[in-house]
């Protein structure tokens, strides 16, 4: 080879190294999933994050044996962890952990546990990026992190037929325990116009409208809401307190329903009038009749209460579809791999 063609062939790949490096270019993003079978919410949103990932034409490896078998796939750009107290590691790419709730992660001080430091950037629903950024300064250690929500991938928006009223059967915390909300679904049970959905059919305060289990996959949900076309939010304690969302704010947005909520704060500030709201401070008599006069309000007026619903699905797809989480932490993850300026990404509108 001549020194002329020798000294092209230099240029073009310090050019294309380059290239490289600057635009972070990736023929194809390979990401690797943990999750566990045992942890019904965190692999129903694994589904939802490999749907959307291969919507973006990034090519997904979904480990649902806690992630023991990552540790093969060498060529991985990053690694998303959904599960808590997750043992293992891997040397060949970041590792990026999820923390939908304080519990598990946060001491009684709400600072990290010590266990979850090992992380090299985090996928926070909870409120706490500026306080753990602190922390992590104080050890004198770089912190990313992005917004991320238990959301799910684009959906294409429905007009709906508004057939019935769907929930989910409690299975944890306050909706579960507390007599008020055993009331309340009770008197929903006896209502005619509910349905209910969930892991268990729990008769204790279910009498009547009980369908089945929803599969763990990622669109069977979807499939479901659109068949009822009107959905009941309860989050729980938890998450009030928080002002944090559950996941089911944004699968009933992404499905184009109708929706009543409790007052999440999450929920008001960010869908504010895209949705029909219940108090749940007041007695259970009264959430029930704020209840039926939502779905009275419905039936008398379809056509407003689908312009919510159309309301609700923009605000989705404009601000926290799974593909915008994930081109989110693409771009957390092009810091960490340079050592940039932490900084905590977000897609919606600050106010």
């Amino acid at each position: 080879m001549s020194f002329k063609n020798t000294l092209f062939l230099f240029l073009f790949l310090l050019i294309s190294y380059a290239f490289i490096e600057y635009f972070d270019y990736h023929p194809k993003i390979k990401i690797g999933i943990v999750s566990d079978a045992k942890y019904c919410g965190e692999r129903e949103v694994a589904w939802r994050i490999k749907i959307a990932a291969e919507n973006l034409g990034w090519k997904v490896f979904l480990d649902e044996k806690e992630g023991r078998k990552l540790k093969k796939q060498k060529k991985l750009n990053w690694i998303i962890c959904l599960l808590p107290n997750n043992r293992q590691t891997y040397k060949h790419c970041p590792t990026y952990q999820t923390i939908f709730h304080p519990f598990n992660y946060l001491n009684a001080e709400r600072k990290l546990e010590p266990f979850y430091e090992k992380y090299d950037g985090y996928l926070l629903t909870i409120n706490e990026a500026e306080t753990l950024e602190k922390e992590f300064q104080a050890k004198n250690k770089p912190f990313f992190s992005s917004a991320f929500y238990p959301t799910l991938q684009y959906i294409n928006y429905k007009k709906l037929p508004l057939n019935d009223l769907m929930t989910m059967v409690p299975v944890w915390g306050n909706r579960l325990k507390d007599e008020k909300f055993k009331k309340i679904y009770n008197m929903l049970s006896r209502s005619g116009f509910t349905k209910f959905y969930g892991i268990h059919k729990n008769e204790d305060i279910i009498e009547n409208g009980y369908i089945g289990k929803i599969p763990f996959d990622g669109t069977s949900v979807i499939e479901i809401l659109q068949k009822h076309g009107i959905v009941l939010i309860f989050h729980s304690e938890i998450h009030n307190k928080e002002e944090i969302p559950s996941s089911r704010i944004f699968e009933a947005a992404a499905a184009s329903t109708v929706i009543i909520s409790d007052q999440n704060e999450f929920v008001k500030k960010h869908f504010k009038d895209a949705v029909f709201y219940v108090d749940t401070s007041l007695p259970a008599e009264e959430v029930y009749a704020q209840i039926e006069h939502h779905m009275e309000t419905i039936r008398q007026n379809p056509e407003a209460a689908l312009d919510k619903a159309k309301k609700a699905h923009h605000i989705f797809a404009e601000y926290f579809s799974m593909d915008a989480q994930l081109l989110n932490i693409h771009a957390m993850h092009r810091q960490v791999k340079k050592h940039k300026k932490p900084q905590f990404l977000t897609f919606f509108k600050k106010e």
